[in-house]
């Protein structure tokens, strides 16, 4: 990669255009175009809940400015490079699109620069460095959701009359996401950019640029942590239901000794994966109606018992009903949790 060479090669201030300040916008045609890649080195943390987390990007930038052009032959080179501290003190001698990214929220920590300027004028500023950044979530699905990680990023001091941040398609392949990622439940697909006007605090439109990481959850590693556990517990029913010589009182005792499992594990997943069950998840949907189908399991079994035992009204009425739901209810439970289910999984 282009960071990689570039952090190879010695900066030499001898054998470098002169390092006079230049702070005004490029001469030439307006807006400045100023083309952007990301790269994500690592997804460090997901905070679904709190809406944030922690990424390793390197943010690569290109742009044109005559003013730094210079003659190869004379010079001996066709390229100067300058890394690390030599980088920053020589982006203070230079215009520079002071590019920033709106959802950032923590300072720049292990941060790397390089530059290199070309004979042509033609300037690539690669910024690496970790932060924390404030993202929208939606839970909605979990444990089958995907997130859209989005960086905005925009240049707060030039309107879109002087300047524009744009990707081209060269941008588009040098952006990736490392393989390699810290968090272990999420697979990241490649950036995608899409480009949108914003306001600034004096009215005026300045150019913004999104580069959306989608990340997808393994939402296999949950069935064992999440979804056996609940069934587990709502198999009580089937134990209910085909053992008619319990007693009424015996499968109350079963009845609520489930309920209170199903609240034991309520808390245990919204303390192990937050927001499983404060948010309206599928997680959350199978437990509510499990409560409610464990209700309606008791009641239903012992009505009809009752009534069955007392030899009231038609009795061969009552035993058919009792067949049909012991195979009826399960089978109604099974099909809303498919399909709350299924109606979290992705397109």
């Amino acid at each position: 990669m282009l960071a990689a060479a570039i952090a190879t090669l010695p900066a030499k201030a001898a054998d470098t255009p002169s390092m006079t300040a230049v702070t005004a916008l490029p001469p030439g045609e307006l807006p400045v175009r100023v083309r952007v890649a990301l790269r994500v080195l690592n997804i460090l943390r997901i905070a679904e809940v709190a809406g944030q987390g922690r990424l390793s990007i390197e943010v690569t930038q290109r742009w044109t400015d005559s003013r730094l052009r210079f003659d190869p032959i004379a010079r001996g080179f066709a390229r100067a490079d300058y890394v690390g501290p030599d980088a920053d003190a020589y982006l203070k001698t230079i215009w520079t699109p002071q590019l920033a990214v709106d959802n950032q929220t923590g300072d720049k920590t292990s941060r790397t620069m390089a530059v290199s300027v070309h004979s042509d004028g033609d300037v690539t500023l690669i910024e690496r460095y970790e932060s924390d950044f404030r993202f929208a979530m939606n839970l909605a699905a979990f444990p089958f959701d995907r997130q859209n990680l989005t960086l905005s990023m925009s240049l707060p001091r030039y309107a879109k009359q002087e300047a524009i941040l744009l990707a081209t398609e060269e941008d588009r392949k040098l952006s990736d996401v490392e393989n390699t990622l810290s968090v272990a439940d999420w697979k990241a697909e490649r950036p995608r950019f899409a480009n949108e006007e914003a306001v600034g605090w004096n009215a005026r439109f300045y150019s913004r640029l999104n580069a959306t990481v989608q990340v997808l959850r393994h939402s296999e590693q949950y069935i064992l942590r999440i979804f056996v556990p609940i069934l587990a517990v709502l198999t009580v029913s089937i134990f209910i239901l085909w053992t008619p010589e319990l007693t009424g009182k015996e499968k109350g005792t079963q009845i609520f000794s489930s309920m209170l499992a199903l609240a034991a594990l309520s808390f245990t997943f919204e303390a192990s994966f937050p927001g499983a069950i404060s948010l309206n998840t599928p997680v959350a949907q199978i437990i509510s109606l499990g409560y409610f189908y464990l209700i309606v399991v008791l009641l239903s079994d012992v009505v009809l018992s009752r009534l069955i035992a007392a030899e009231r009204g038609h009795v061969a009425a009552w035993l058919a009903l009792q067949r049909h739901l012991r195979w009826a209810l399960p089978a109604i439970m099974a099909i809303v949790c498919i399909g709350a289910t299924m109606r979290a999984l992705p397109a």
